[in-house]
């Protein structure tokens, strides 16, 4: 297989998940729960319009590439594989899937604060005191802010007590 025909391949499987993520969040949306109160816009307006939108897009992209390949974009595509660190890129991944499961179990600030430190590791970084602080900080920041003034609820996890 070429390399631009390995990049086409990765467009067009790229184009469809990003329409399998549109379906997803539209098949997830009836799930989220109304307010007992009016509100103009519900909870379910937003992802309605980016689960039609990821659809939309997802698919335009995927016709295009399938109709008038854009033969300047494989070509980047494919310049761009070549120069990928894969290991980086999938540990990484490996990482952030990790940071998911741990969200519940754990809570929002201790997996950030093990998350931030980790990844940075990942991408060269060799001050680990610094980087699990800003972890933490970023992690008890954004918690706040979320649960306090916007009243959107995260993961307090083992933390659950104290908050």
């Amino acid at each position: 297989m070429t390399p631009q025909t390995r990049a086409l391949l990765a467009l067009r499987l790229a184009a469809l998940a990003v329409m399998g993520l549109g379906g997803i969040i539209l098949a997830q949306t009836p799930q989220i729960g109304q307010s007992a109160g009016f509100t103009v816009v519900g909870p379910r307006v937003f992802p309605i319009i980016v689960g039609i939108g990821c659809l939309g897009w997802g698919g335009l992209f995927f016709l295009r590439l399938t109709a008038m390949p854009d033969h300047a974009l494989i070509a980047d595509v494919a310049a761009e594989e070549q120069r990928t660190d894969w290991p980086t890129t999938l540990l990484l991944l490996g990482l952030l899937i990790a940071y998911a499961a741990a969200l519940w179990p754990l809570g929002y600030v201790i997996a950030t604060t093990l998350f931030f430190p980790l990844s940075s590791r990942v991408l060269g970084s060799t001050r680990l005191r610094r980087d699990t602080l800003a972890g933490f900080l970023i992690g008890l920041v954004v918690y706040l802010v979320f649960t306090r003034l916007l009243g959107v609820r995260l993961p307090a996890g083992m933390l659950s007590g104290l908050w």
